[in-house]
């Protein structure tokens, strides 16, 4: 059975952009500290710390010359890559270098979309056509990095091979291009994905250099691994939330100013156990039709009903080396399943990693994860066009 393992050793090697032609690296021995961390649909860090008078000469005078978005930071443990991502900043003071890093989505914070944003078309061969949201994730990325009038090159960061995708079966019709069909709407790219898409279902996170474009996980889903309390050093809490429990999402158009012709979707069921737990979202964007509506609902209804529980690791708790899971299946948003024996809330239910914080320093390593229950996705379809 695979194991989490406790890591021997980290390595970090300072690349030029792209990921893949080293510039410099602190010895092992200079090495002091290093943290990184996974997330989902947010931009994760990594931060390494050297000894100056360890490294040597040569070596900082390398370090002095690192350049932020000119040069990237990779981590690796025990040999294999485990983070790679974008210089950000570093200090120096008289003992210490430090190197801070954002993972590779940091570049679509930094790049402000020059597409049109029309997604409407029922035609596979039109670029713009409706489709799952990760793909229409991926085509607004590619036709942004990939060339025209305002890049310095085809794929300057380096990202688009090695964007990951995990489909929907939901087809999604989006459009952002206000009144004549023809304006661009001049935001970062990470902008588009947050406000827009991942009230949709994306789901976005990276593993390494990798992109991964995905979806919820539901419980048709398999687990990555299955969790007892023994597989954590430290105290857990479980709490069931009744605050988070819905059993009706709604959202609306409608304001307060002007209530006629407004729209709504719906997503949920009319619960004999909860009775009516409704949750309204009131969404100020302009030109949503019922569709998109519905799109917003269902996507906020998974992990609401039942009444959400969640297994919390507090501070100074962390997966056992001994936990059945690699550091690679340790990807946020798949499914791990736990089983709480021994608590008066024994449950074995499945839920979805949201958090990955890792710390390695002469304590050696320290993996602590965040998980949230997960849901599935109401049955029922989206309202008649």
């Amino acid at each position: 059975m695979p194991e989490l393992g406790c890591a021997q050793e980290y390595t970090a090697v300072i690349h030029w952009v792209g990921g893949a032609r080293p510039f410099t690296s602190p010895g092992v021995k200079s090495l002091t500290s290093v943290t990184w961390n996974r997330t989902i649909n947010d931009t994760s860090e990594a931060t390494i710390r050297i000894n100056k008078g360890m490294a040597g000469a040569s070596c900082c005078g390398d370090l002095g010359k690192i350049e932020p978005w000119v040069h990237e930071l990779s981590i690796y443990r025990d040999g294999e890559l485990v983070w790679q991502g974008p210089v950000i900043r570093v200090t120096e003071n008289r003992t210490t270098f430090r190197v801070e890093a954002a993972d590779v989505t940091a570049w679509l914070a930094r790049c402000v979309n020059t597409t049109l944003l029309r997604y409407l078309s029922t035609n596979p061969a039109d670029p713009h056509h409706v489709g799952p949201v990760q793909e229409i994730a991926e085509t607004i990325i590619t036709e942004n990095l990939a060339g025209g009038l305002y890049a310095p090159m085809p794929d300057w960061p380096r990202m688009l091979p090695y964007i990951v995708r995990d489909d929907d079966t939901t087809v999604t019709r989006f459009e952002k291009d206000g009144s004549d069909n023809n304006s661009i709407w001049q935001v970062p790219i990470l902008t588009i994905m947050n406000d827009e898409l991942v009230p949709r279902g994306l789901e976005y996170t990276t593993v390494g250099r990798a992109l991964v474009l995905g979806r919820a996980q539901t419980t048709s889903d398999p687990a990555q691994a299955r969790l007892t309390l023994d597989a954590i050093a430290g105290d857990v809490e479980i709490v069931r939330d009744g605050t988070a429990g819905t059993t009706l999402v709604w959202v609306t158009n409608q304001n307060d100013q002007e209530i006629s012709g407004a729209q709504f979707g719906v997503s949920g069921v009319i619960s004999g156990v909860y009775g009516r737990l409704d949750l309204l979202i009131r969404s100020s964007a302009e030109g949503l039709s019922a569709y998109d509506l519905w799109q917003l609902a269902r996507a906020s209804y998974n992990g609401r009903n039942p009444m959400p529980t969640s297994l919390r690791i507090p501070d100074g708790s962390s997966l056992s080396p001994r936990a059945p899971v690699t550091i690679h299946q340790l990807v946020p948003g798949v499914r791990l399943d736990v089983a709480a024996v021994g608590m008066c809330m024994g449950l074995t239910q499945p839920y979805r990693l949201s958090d990955v914080e890792v710390e390695w320093g002469d304590s050696g390593e320290n993996v602590g994860i965040s998980l949230v229950p997960i849901g599935d996705p109401l049955a029922g379809g989206p309202p008649p066009p």
